[in-house]
């Protein structure tokens, strides 16, 4: 038996292993079993190993369908079963005879050319030993390989009850059905993968998943290498890496690789092994027969989500400081004109009673409970004390003497006329405050803090790289506007510009560790700013932060 046989009947014992032979691999398997007798041999080394090893966690679960796989899984099987074949004899010590005794004959070594008699008797074996080790595929032991980490609005099939987090999944259950929402899965061997509804999936082993239809985006640390994906006769076996992969009610299935590399393997019968790397995509049709490259679609599938935040991330670059300001996770679930009073720390919706607004508030640290990644407004005012800008504590050490005063509250951008000034926000010919061009709308005096920590954790690991924005007053606002922009993290400046009039711009990019928690933006009324008598100080500081973003790492 050479390698390439040796090969071929790797793949076929496996594929019995796993009741996944087709029945040209069965006869194929039937047929060498019965002309080989070196085979035939190889092949009962195979399954007593395998047998004996069953229970134990020494071999991955994982079922993979390249040779290449084939041989890394089974490595420690073949080393056991050729030791066991190549063991030289144990001599025994002859035993001393009675005197009264028949002197002992010993039977003679039983060689390879006298097993010819017997070949046929183990094929007709073979038959009972192949149900046997189907039986243990049938009837395995019940034992957890997963468990539920994270959900967002799942709705599972016919309304039943369905999973939720910490609940157990295990590889004798039937295949669940998800009609909406997403679920993520972790498996013991490490791997994760994010599942959308629509799906019919079960878990197979600790590191397989099985998807009949649906989308899933599988993250597999290099420890849990191998970890596969079965959908529509098709094997995606991950080598250490992020993919994501559709399989559609008509049977074709979309793989898309974001990190690292995969192989494809297509069909139950000649298989073809398809090396599909970072960047790129396959769409498999025919059962197999077509495999044809297309587009990566970045952000076609969920790859976070947070059941706490009820956050789903399919891969975006930034997120959206004014969608937040507006209720919203970052990711454009926010409402327009909406936003928070810096007095009570209360959500507000912006109408003709905020317009005509112009209220005064102590300068105290206001926490926003309700929102997960805003940790609190204020209105700066350094005449009262230290100004804390963190639930955390921290001080804003520049901040200047104000007269409390602000006008309508925190808003996600505005496109309203009000006041005695123009529509909107603009600033250097752009119309901020729309779904296109978002704005923080923060007049003078006030301030408001963002917990980047919280984010990160949503996030479930992407780092935030940096902090973006254009700021300034409004080319819409009326006349005598004069206020100073600030960007504080933890406490510390990192960005001033101090005297900005009507019209007047400024970009900013700030830089962010992991270490940095807090991120404060803060409008404040130019010390010693003089307007007309009858106007309030603040009058006219139309302050907004234009496209304020995170962008996150790529």
């Amino acid at each position: 038996m050479d390698e390439v046989q040796r090969q071929e009947l790797d793949l076929l014992l496996y594929q019995m292993l796993e009741n996944e032979a087709s029945p040209e691999q069965i006869a194929r398997l039937n047929a060498i079993l019965s002309e080989d007798a070196e085979a035939l041999r190889y092949t009962m080394d195979f399954y007593l190993v395998a047998s004996a090893l069953r229970k134990s966690t020494v071999i991955p679960s994982a079922s993979l369908g390249t040779q290449d796989e084939i041989d890394e899984q089974f490595h420690l099987l073949k080393i056991f079963a050729e030791e066991e074949r190549v063991a030289p004899s144990i001599e025994l010590p002859e035993e001393e005879e009675e005197p009264a005794a028949e002197p002992v004959r010993r039977t003679a070594a039983f060689r390879p050319d006298r097993q010819k008699a017997a070949l046929w008797v183990l094929v007709a074996s073979m038959a009972a030993l192949v149900v046997f080790f189907a039986s243990i595929k049938f009837l395995p032991e019940r034992e957890p390989v997963a468990f539920v980490a994270e959900t967002v609005e799942p709705r599972w099939q016919n309304g039943e009850e369905g999973l939720k987090v910490q609940d157990l999944l295990y590889n004798t259950d039937e295949p669940r059905i998800l009609r909406s929402g997403t679920l993520e899965v972790e498996f013991y061997s490490g791997a994760r993968a994010v599942i959308e509804g629509p799906a019919e999936f079960v878990c197979k082993s600790d590191n397989m998943l099985s998807l009949a239809y649906g989308r899933v985006y599988a993250r597999v640390p290099d420890y849990a290498s191998g970890f596969t994906v079965l959908a529509n006769g098709m094997r995606i076996v991950d080598l250490g890496t992020e993919f994501g992969v559709l399989a559609n009610v008509d049977c074709s299935v979309e793989l898309h690789v974001t990190k690292g590399k995969t192989s494809l393997v297509t069909g139950r019968g000649e298989q073809d092994v398809y090396s599909v790397q970072a960047g790129q995509a396959r769409r498999v049709r025919d059962g197999g027969a077509t495999v044809e490259e297309i587009a990566l679609k970045e952000a076609g599938f969920v790859q976070r989500i947070d059941t706490k935040t009820q956050m789903v991330w399919k891969g975006q670059k930034t997120l959206n400081l004014a969608d937040m300001v507006g209720g919203g996770n970052g990711l454009g679930t926010g409402c327009l004109e909406c936003g928070i009073d810096p007095a009570n720390a209360r959500g507000m919706r912006m109408d003709v009673y905020y317009y005509e607004r112009f209220p005064e508030a102590d300068n105290r640290y206001r926490t926003v409970d309700w929102h997960p990644f805003i940790d609190g407004v204020f209105v700066p005012d350094a005449s009262q004390g230290p100004q804390v800008i963190s639930s955390r504590g921290d001080i804003f050490d520049q901040c200047p003497k104000t007269n409390r005063h602000y006008y309508v509250s925190i808003v996600n951008g505005t496109q309203q006329s009000f006041g005695s000034g123009g529509p909107g926000l603009a600033l250097n010919g752009v119309y901020y405050g729309n779904a296109e061009s978002p704005a923080i709308f923060i007049h003078a005096n006030q301030g408001i803090t963002f917990d980047l920590e919280a984010m990160r954790q949503a996030l479930k690991g992407i780092g935030i790289l940096r902090f973006e924005s254009v700021g300034g007053i409004s080319a819409t606002a009326p006349e005598y506007g004069l206020a100073d922009l600030y960007v504080l993290v933890d406490g510390k400046v990192r960005f001033f510009q101090p005297a900005v009039q009507k019209g007047q711009f400024c970009r900013i990019s700030i830089p962010l560790e992991p270490k940095d928690r807090f991120l404060t933006l803060a409008a404040v009324t130019h010390p010693g700013k003089q307007v007309p008598a009858g106007y309030n100080e603040e009058h006219g500081d139309w302050c907004l932060f234009g496209a304020p973003v995170l962008r996150l790492e790529p």
